[in-house]
């Protein structure tokens, strides 16, 4: 088993303090000092606009208004804290009210999920706003199968979380999408196992990475869990089939390694994946480089705009893996 040295994590956080915003320097506060909830939550409140959605928390464009792709940043943060803000806290309640108003029944998702200044800006080619990305569907059949679990999943896991703060016919239709993708498309015994594609870049749903992370967080935070236990059967019986386990390919996308997509010990995917989550943060040590710092195999674009981006996606990557090892116990504090 591979350990950070303790060494290298104070030259990550001198890496992480000089090149990115209060959230990650916060983030590392957490994870590596205090483990102050309140202290992380006032900082994460400060990203949060009046509407209830954040800004300013994904370093893949230059926008820093509320839109959904940093409302779902927000939610990744605090699904990791051990301590969750209670449902009357204020960045809870802000950020209820605006899933809600943003909710889409006539496509059972949040639909777009950027704002139209996205384009305004330098922006990343995978995260530009296109208004036609999510026409109405009148058939659920077929909602249901355009759903898309990547990022949507996340969102609905926020309201499962907090679901005493939604009315019951709203909270049923948002969860209904994500649980009847998962019965009807991810279970080996039906008919329809493996027959939806919502990402061109992918065979089918079951194989894109992104998806099963969002569904790790979905079922862990329903509240009813003879339901929660029905769907992690359901994902248990190919947990491996996103996951990229040609170990040459890692040094050119190593993202989507075993231990991004379990995230932390505790979830019900661990067990069965063990070996692959423990090879990949042995990988994840490995390929800190000499500065003690993670970095893309990519550009995010070119200019100077990409450069300011490029620098705080890099110490917020290195950041994100920090609290990822130190949860599966492989950093030497």
């Amino acid at each position: 088993m591979n350990k950070l040295t303790h060494d290298n994590l104070l030259k990550a956080r001198d890496f992480i303090f000089g090149n990115s915003g209060d959230i990650n320097r916060a983030w590392f506060r957490y994870n590596f000092e205090n483990e102050d909830t309140a202290a992380f939550m006032d900082v994460l409140a400060n990203y949060q606009h009046e509407n209830g959605g954040f800004g300013g928390l994904v370093y893949e464009f230059e926008y820093q208004g509320p839109c959904l792709v940093c409302t779902e940043m927000a939610f990744r943060y605090l699904f990791y804290l051990k301590e969750k803000p209670p449902a009357d806290h204020p960045v809870i309640k802000k950020a209820i009210k605006y899933l809600q108003n943003r909710y889409r029944p006539d496509v059972g998702c949040w639909g777009e999920e950027m704002e139209p200044e996205v384009n305004d800006g330098a922006h990343v080619g995978w995260m530009g706003y296109d208004p036609n990305s999510y026409p109405p569907i009148a058939d659920e059949d077929e909602r249901i199968r355009k759903y898309k679990p990547n990022r949507q999943a996340a969102l609905a896991a926020f309201v499962a979380l907090y679901s005493e703060l939604v009315p019951e016919d709203l909270y049923q239709d948002i969860i209904k999408y994500p649980v009847k993708k998962i019965l009807r498309y991810y279970d080996k015994a039906s008919p329809l196992y493996g027959q939806s594609e919502t990402d061109g870049s992918f065979k089918s749903d079951i194989h894109v990475p992104y998806n099963l992370k969002c569904y790790n967080q979905f079922v862990s935070c329903l509240k009813d869990e003879g339901l929660a236990n029905r769907l992690k059967a359901i994902l248990l019986q190919n947990p491996t089939a996103c996951m990229n386990l040609d170990k040459n390919k890692w040094q050119r996308s190593f993202e989507d390694v075993a231990c991004e997509i379990v995230g932390r010990p505790e979830s019900f995917l661990y067990p069965s994946v063990t070996v692959e989550v423990e090879e990949s943060l042995d990988f994840l040590v490995n390929r800190m480089n000499e500065n003690a710092e993670w970095h893309l195999r990519w550009r995010l674009g070119s200019g100077e705009a990409f450069d300011r981006l490029q620098i705080k996606y890099e110490a917020h990557l290195t950041m994100l893996y920090l609290a990822i090892l130190k949860r599966f116990g492989r950093i030497e504090l």
